[in-house]
């Protein structure tokens, strides 16, 4: 690993600040149709298709928000599948609540559903099995750390002195409109060192120490080229939507047109904090004994291995998402954003479902992954 000048969050800040002060001066009026049909019970189909998956719909009927129950799923409908021109049922399973077949999805599979019962009529929607984009790692760099001085920072990053600059690049087809979710898991494991009577209420527990292998969740934080994917948001909620995202699941969604914001390339990175455990059982031993024991003695759980080194695990998920897929997450998000507050801006949820309410949509996903041992 090499190691480089220290990393600057002030063109960052600006960009977020400028961000939230767009979206708090927005005006927020828009007329929304509203259709007195949809208050009818309606057909609602549902599917997720991934490569290498069975098959699987969800077939019920809409509930009005008067109503006691929420929406009901329905048992006795006809579900059919053309995939790649030939036709297949699908059987109600009891024990799932769904419509399957025995049919594999593959990757380039062009499907269309259709649901029908009596009473509601007939729904239909397709979708094509989406093919995985490749990803990987072409860079990791190391490199101290300086916390910006910000009230945020100051409160969260003050034991950060070094960093990991992680680069991905992502094998975007430039011939196709593409649509992607990217997921982070970024935790660190380190061994501590426990008396054996701090995990147990027995009165008498053999004396000596217990080695433990112990977690814990570092930050992470937006460099320029992974803020720039939500600063080109094709929305203000989405950008607002994708920030949440990255401090709920650690996950947000974009477009192969925000991804290519830097001459034509198509790679995002982000800074992965290497940071001393917090944990509320645990204390240096350099620092001095905490009192735990049962009799008063003065005794101190430590981390055997922390101190000088701890390992960090990252793992990043790509998600290519079917269009309609994308666009229903976006609308989602937007809806969950409010909460779907009735003195908010009515927020139509995207579907592809013909006749009907739902999502038909499709995705495949690549990992990629790695951990490393750092030195403090």
């Amino acid at each position: 690993m090499r190691h480089t000048n220290n990393f600057s969050l002030s063109s960052f800040i600006f960009q977020l600040s400028f961000a939230l002060a767009s979206a708090l001066l927005a005006s927020c009026v828009n007329e929304v149709p509203y259709r007195t049909e949809d208050s009818d019970p309606r057909l609602y189909l549902n599917a997720l298709l991934l490569p290498d998956s069975q098959l699987t719909a969800t077939v019920g009927r809409t509930a009005h928000f008067l109503e006691d129950q929420q929406a009901y799923r329905l048992s006795d409908a006809e579900v059919t599948a053309v995939i790649n021109g030939t036709t297949l049922p699908l059987a109600y399973d009891e024990d799932t609540k769904n419509y399957h077949s025995s049919y594999r999805l593959r990757s380039g599979d062009e499907i269309t559903l259709t649901a029908h019962a009596n009473t509601y009529g007939t729904a239909t929607a397709a979708a094509t099995v989406a093919t995985p984009t490749r990803m990987s790692i072409t860079d990791i760099t190391t490199l101290p750390f300086t916390n910006p001085g910000d009230p945020v920072s100051l409160s969260t990053l003050n034991d950060v002195d070094s960093a990991m600059l992680v680069t991905l690049h992502i094998d975007d087809p430039t011939e196709e409109a593409n649509y992607y979710r990217l997921t982070i898991d970024y935790y660190a494991t380190y061994l501590a060192k426990y008396p054996n009577w701090f995990y147990t209420d027995e009165p008498i527990v053999e004396e000596g120490y217990t080695t433990r292998t112990e977690h814990f969740y570092p930050h992470y934080l937006l460099t320029e080229r992974s803020s720039q994917l939500l600063i080109d948001s094709e929305t203000t909620s989405q950008l607002i939507t994708s920030m949440l995202y990255m401090t709920s699941d650690n996950s947000f969604l974009f477009t192969d047109e925000q991804l290519r914001h830097e001459a034509g390339k198509p790679s995002i990175d982000f800074l992965l904090l290497h940071e001393l455990p917090r944990h509320s059982s645990m204390q240096n031993p350099e620092s001095g004994p905490w009192t735990y024991g049962n009799d008063g003695s003065d005794d101190f759980i430590f981390p055997i291995d922390t101190v000088s080194q701890a390992t960090y695990h990252y793992h990043f998920e790509l998600e290519t998402l079917s269009e309609d897929y994308y666009r229903y997450l976006t609308t989602k998000s937007t809806y969950d954003l409010t909460g779907g507050a009735m003195i908010s801006e009515p927020v139509h949820i995207h579907s592809n479902v013909n006749t009907g309410v739902g999502i038909v949509g499709s995705y495949s996903s690549i990992e990629v992954e790695d951990s490393a041992a750092i030195k403090f």
